[in-house]
């Protein structure tokens, strides 16, 4: 059943979502894609008869920053390694709670305003854990794994954005071994 709506859901996205792993309590999906994701299209991946509960976020491009008007964002990322800490992402989120399915997507290349950038549903038995599970892997999301985004505003300019979550290792590192605090 679930292999069939990942199938169905491969078609609405373009293809190439991963079912990675069938895990004993579920089935984990990832996928990074240059095509639209269509709005929820997750939330039907990850129910099954035995959850109670699907937790989802969806991020979108807004159309304004720090009063600048936003005209699209522009992702890249290094999929090999992307998809790989997504899977770990995954599977601490299994250790942490009881979860069914899990299924994360990512866009790559323009977004548009009000298209969505990345999004994550979790199903669980209890909406507790499932609430948890999806803050824990969207800041997760963010931190860890290697896709850059980079803002196109009104009149041609252009940044790349820095994941407030994401911290450098050499800090990491430097933090570790401050015995000063």
């Amino acid at each position: 059943r679930l292999a069939l709506g990942t199938m169905a859901w491969e078609a609405a996205v373009g293809g190439g979502a991963v079912p990675v792993a069938d895990t004993v309590g579920g089935v984990d999906t990832i996928l990074i894609t240059a095509e639209t994701l269509p709005i929820g299209s997750l939330a039907a991946q990850v129910g099954c008869a035995t959850a109670g509960a699907i937790a989802t976020f969806i991020g979108t491009t807004r159309n304004t920053f720090e009063g600048k008007r936003v005209l699209r964002l522009e992702y890249e990322a290094y999929e090999p390694m992307a998809k790989k800490e997504m899977l770990a992402i995954c599977a601490e989120m299994r250790t942490r709670w009881p979860l069914r399915h899990i299924a994360m997507a990512h866009r790559t290349g323009v977004v548009p305003v009000g298209e969505s950038s990345v999004e994550i549903a979790v199903s669980s038995a209890h909406r507790r854990e499932g609430l948890e599970a999806v803050h824990y892997a969207i800041d997760e999301l963010k931190a860890r794994v290697p896709i850059w985004k980079r803002e196109v505003y009104e009149g041609d300019e252009r940044a790349w954005k820095q994941n407030k979550e994401w911290q450098h290792p050499e800090a990491s590192r430097q933090d570790a071994t401050d015995t000063s605090r």
